[in-house]
């Protein structure tokens, strides 16, 4: 059952990973759309306003394309494997599938439509549901960035220090573009 929950690209990758991580994808951003739920980075996940649907599944694909590109990419430079993009796309949309869970926790957190401009403001909308929530969702991303660790060097059989740097590099390389390229988009 631990494999399943951590590495399940171990049994499923390519094409097949592929289609069932987009089907995630897509549920994940319909159900964000819903609850207000924006996952607005790689690794991000926030309640904010109420945007056209279009605006969710945009963040999610950015999410899943740039890290895709990057580890490709990382796995071609210091992999001495055959390296399939296929595979490694797979994988890594396959790994946002827990994205789904934060969406529909979203459902129970309430957001003033405004951002707060005060500390006081801030105070009042920091309630029990707000904390549990970014709990939660802490959880989750955690989660996700294990598998999509174990999607990286499952697919690019990569090991050791050499996995675990190009890793590191390349998810806070994809965080920072992805911010950069959603935050210019929207």
């Amino acid at each position: 059952m631990k494999k399943w929950l951590f590495n399940p690209f171990i049994y499923i990758a390519g094409a097949k990973a592929l289609i069932i991580g987009w089907a995630f994808m897509l549920v994940a951003a319909v159900i964000g759309y819903f609850s207000m739920t924006h996952f607005d980075g790689v690794i991000d996940v926030h309640i904010g306003h109420i945007s056209p649907m279009w605006t969710y599944i945009t963040e999610t694909a950015i999410d899943w394309a740039l890290p895709a590109i990057i580890f490709y990419i990382a796995g071609l430079i210091f992999s001495n494997s055959s390296i399939r993009a296929v595979d490694v796309a797979g994988t890594l949309a396959l790994a946002r599938w827990v994205m789904v869970f934060p969406a529909l926790i979203g459902f129970g957190v309430h957001m003033p439509p405004a951002a707060p401009a005060t500390i006081d403001e801030v105070m009042k909308i920091l309630t029990p549901s707000v904390i549990v929530f970014g709990l939660l969702t802490m959880l989750f991303s955690i989660w996700m960035i294990a598998l999509m660790y174990n999607a990286y060097t499952t697919s690019c059989n990569l090991k050791g220090s050499k996995a675990i740097l190009s890793f590191i590099g390349g998810l806070l390389v994809a965080e920072v573009l992805s911010k950069l390229i959603i935050g210019l988009i929207f």
